[in-house]
């Protein structure tokens, strides 16, 4: 049996999810990158977050919906926005949020680098990017085994430096030993 529903609001996005550590149903839902409905940085401060909220909850409002299947869509999108400003704008429950959205993302890290399968979920810290075109991956590829052969070129030269100075130093100092001597 699954959690009790939280009266108040208080569970927001719970349905259907396990109990935290400690036996207190979640307060979001660790699945979902509100950061992302808000259209927000991770680094977005309380008032960049409520700001981004009212504008969005503006134009997304159930009551400038007059078609019936429209509005329970913006119904829907607002109690996302809702839930959304919620975590964010109360510093506990977004710390707790943070945390549990850097445990995903680094387990799914894990994941994918000892299975070689892909991650179950993106981290909201990275941006999705389009695929990169097959000449784009050949030009990248050029382009680091070009700056690979500069780097190995670079320390070569330096450690040619080094042994010059070496070899030009014991000579003098094995010189001027004899001069004076």
């Amino acid at each position: 049996m699954g959690p009790p529903p939280i009266s108040g609001g208080g569970g927001v996005g719970t349905e259907g999810h396990e109990s935290m550590p400690g036996g207190r149903p979640p307060k979001f839902d660790p699945t979902i990158n509100y950061y992302q409905v808000l259209n927000v940085a991770p680094t977005a401060t309380k008032d960049e977050i409520t700001q981004a909220y009212r504008e969005l909850i503006r134009h997304t409002h159930p009551d400038r919906v007059s078609d019936e299947a429209e509005r329970k869509k913006a119904e829907e999108r607002c109690k996302l926005l809702n839930a959304a400003h919620m975590v964010l704008t109360k510093p506990d429950l977004r710390r707790e949020y943070d945390q549990s959205i850097r445990q995903t993302a680094v387990s799914d890290a894990l994941f994918q680098r000892y299975t070689g399968n892909g991650a179950s979920q993106q981290s909201p810290y990275k941006s999705r990017s389009n695929p990169v075109a097959p000449h784009m991956t050949r030009a990248q590829k050029r382009a680091n085994r070009s700056a690979f052969f500069q780097l190995l070129l670079a320390t070569f030269i330096f450690a040619a430096i080094i042994m010059v100075i070496i070899v030009v130093g014991s000579l003098v100092a094995g010189g001027l030993h004899a001069f004076f001597s």
